[in-house]
């Protein structure tokens, strides 16, 4: 059965390298720091969630039950074997299988073939805090399963006016889908890679002035690569420095509005 004190989020934008791999990862970080149990699920054809955390061997073996497996009706349960425990949160990895044209063909063929997903995360056992949903650089079946199941979505974006752009085009594939499956909460606006340029300022501007959202800076120079590539969030990386230091501080604000948005308090402030 669905557990309705889970925070189901989309982390979505149709254009590649807007960030959200680099988002999923260190909010996640941020909400399991405070003590949350968090589930990071990873839609992405390219398993880049999957595979910069260090299970490159799960999205490449496609003889075991994968994601893309326990969206069948039948093997939906089957869901929780496949959860692997990291260090810092659980993870749903992705599959080889989800970048075969055929097998998303049948899936968009499928009866409730967008609403997969969501009925998936209602088989999970765990009683998640948060869900966090990474998804492809595309508008198609997989990401439309994400903002389905979830309901609410985070928008990243670099703050260059092409890029700004596709705002509109994925805010028009939002506004498709929820005639027939609901209201999805557009909950913030994540601009990455944020550069002191002219560029950049007046596209924060415009896109500030355009979305009535919260929207957060990432500077380019934050340090958020160095972590990933130990396969794990800024959250569970020991190395300390100012830049390690002002990477946890932005992400924590991210969290705090999800905390907020949710009405969720840390379990370590209730402890204390």
């Amino acid at each position: 059965m669905a557990d309705t004190n889970t925070a189901r989020i989309t982390v979505a934008n149709q254009k590649g390298g807007a960030g959200k791999t680099t988002d999923v990862i260190h909010t996640g970080g941020a909400l399991a720091a405070r003590g949350y149990d968090v589930l990071l699920v990873d839609i992405d054809y390219h398993g880049g969630l999957t595979c910069s955390l260090g299970y490159s061997d799960l999205y490449y073996d496609t003889d075991r039950t994968t994601l893309f497996d326990v969206l069948d009706f039948d093997q939906m349960e089957s869901v929780n074997d496949i959860i692997v425990e990291h260090e810092e949160f659980d993870i749903l990895p992705a599959s080889e299988k989800l970048a075969n044209n055929k097998n998303i063909q049948t899936l968009l063929e499928a009866p409730k073939s967008r609403e997969r997903l969501g009925m998936t995360f209602d088989e999970l056992d765990t009683d998640y805090d948060y869900i966090i949903v990474d998804t492809p650089p595309s508008l198609n079946v997989l990401t439309d399963n994400a903002l389905v199941a979830t309901g609410n979505v985070v928008i990243p974006v670099i703050p260059e006016k092409l890029n700004a752009n596709s705002l509109q085009i994925f805010a028009k594939q939002l506004s498709s889908l929820e005639p027939a499956y609901g209201g999805i909460n557009r909950l913030a606006i994540v601009c990455n890679r944020v550069e002191q340029n002219a560029e950049h300022r007046n596209t924060l501007e415009e896109i500030k002035s355009a979305y009535s959202l919260p929207v957060f800076e990432i500077p380019k120079r934050t340090d958020l690569s160095q972590s990933i590539g130990k396969g794990v969030s800024v959250f569970g990386f020991g190395k300390e420095n100012k830049r390690v230091e002002d990477a946890r501080e932005l992400f924590n604000e991210i969290a705090d509005l999800l905390d907020d948005t949710f009405e969720k308090t840390p379990p370590e402030e209730v402890e204390a």
